[in-house]
């Protein structure tokens, strides 16, 4: 979860208001403070590459009189480098919090104008209105490639790797760990990244809300938060939902050799409705589905098995049963939190996939229920 205390805990299980500001940052300098956001929409969604997305729009009126649409790349608002430091502000009566919620660059202004007039002979802005596009950080790597291909810098360290190839600041929150050996990495930087937490950190990248590059283990860690119905609760309604899309029930790890792949580990689910095969060894009514991976760093049988165990559950029991709730409005909550439903007909472990956020008082999440 994102910054928290007892006192917001309680203020958000009450009664209060929300709105949305930043401030405009470029090379790490602030060029407006305090900038008030209006038709805002934030998702997250922790099976994407790039997992924060989200629009916004600026009404701003410039002191000056300075027109603020973005014209030239060099323009406060252009989308070439200039980022928005976004903040959920909580109000109820004498208190206000103002909570970093993310670091997001600008990557798109599909609308922007500014109201003109003519004062004294001189043409000034009463005010612009700037629409725009914003995703997390990692979209920048992701739009990085390597000119060739390129080994690692250094074997001693993933998360030293992993600044090198984002060259972003760290949050070192999982443990590191050797690379297993120098191999080429292909094009895209994100690619990289993602292989390089999956394989050897097990785990998946996360930007935090200060803007630093984390990571979220693939097991699950223990429940950070509770959600109840009723009073002083924040549980608003809880769906259902079930998909057999991306669930698998197989995973076969690849070796990377030549033209031909050879399979180096196999790790199937053996019982359940979700089996392989039945017990006289024909195929179950829900087949086999094979997840395949593949990865440079894994060249060992050991290593495939390990990396296969550890991949079965998150692509098998866990996508099995994925449901919408509907809370209160939380910014603290975010992707990847393991929570605890409580519900009538016993609680449930679930960990967070996608929530939508917007002016709103209630935000909509899909939830992985834990097996």
């Amino acid at each position: 979860m994102r910054f928290t205390n007892d006192l917001l805990g309680g203020v958000l299980s009450g009664s209060f208001d929300h709105f949305w500001s930043a401030d405009l940052v470029y090379n790490g300098e602030a060029r407006l403070l305090n900038v008030p956001l209006t038709d805002v929409v934030f998702r997250e969604d922790g099976n994407r590459k790039v997992q924060q997305t989200g629009s916004c729009r600026i009404v701003w009126t410039d002191p000056f009189g300075k027109a603020m649409s973005p014209r030239q790349v060099t323009d406060a608002f252009a989308p070439f480098g200039a980022q928005l430091r976004v903040y959920s502000n909580i109000v109820a009566g004498p208190f206000l919090q103002r909570m970093q919620y993310g670091v997001f660059d600008i990557t798109d202004v599909p609308s922007a104008y500014d109201e003109d007039m003519v004062f004294r002979g001189v043409v000034v802005s009463v005010g612009s209105v700037i629409d725009l596009t914003l995703a997390e950080q990692l979209a920048s790597v992701g739009q990085e490639t390597f000119d060739v291909p390129t080994p690692p810098s250094q074997l001693a360290s993933a998360w030293a790797e992993a600044a090198v190839i984002s060259g972003l600041q760290l949050s070192r929150t999982l443990d590191d760990a050797a690379i297993t050996r120098s191999t080429m990495y292909k094009e895209s930087k994100l690619d990289a990244l993602y292989e390089l937490f999956d394989v050897i950190l097990d785990g998946v990248p996360h930007m935090t809300a200060d803007g630093t590059l984390a990571g979220r283990p693939n097991v699950w860690p223990a429940p950070v938060h509770t959600l109840r119905r009723g009073e002083g609760g924040q549980l608003v309604r809880v769906g259902a939902a079930m998909s057999a899309e991306q669930v698998y029930n197989r995973v076969a790890v690849r070796a990377i050799s030549g033209e031909q792949r050879s399979i180096l580990a196999v790790a199937e689910v053996t019982s359940g409705p979700l089996r392989v095969r039945n017990r006289d060894g024909s195929r179950s009514p829900y087949r086999a589905r094979t997840f395949y991976q593949s990865s440079e760093f894994v060249t060992t049988r050991a290593q495939a098995q390990a990396w296969a165990d550890s991949t079965l559950p998150q692509v098998s029991t866990l996508r099995a049963q994925v449901i919408p709730v509907e809370m209160t409005f939380d910014p603290r909550v975010e992707r990847g939190d393991v929570l605890t439903l409580e519900r009538l007909r016993g609680d449930m472990t679930v960990r967070v996939r996608t929530i939508e956020r917007t002016t709103r008082g209630t935000q909509q999440l899909t939830v992985e229920v834990g097996q």
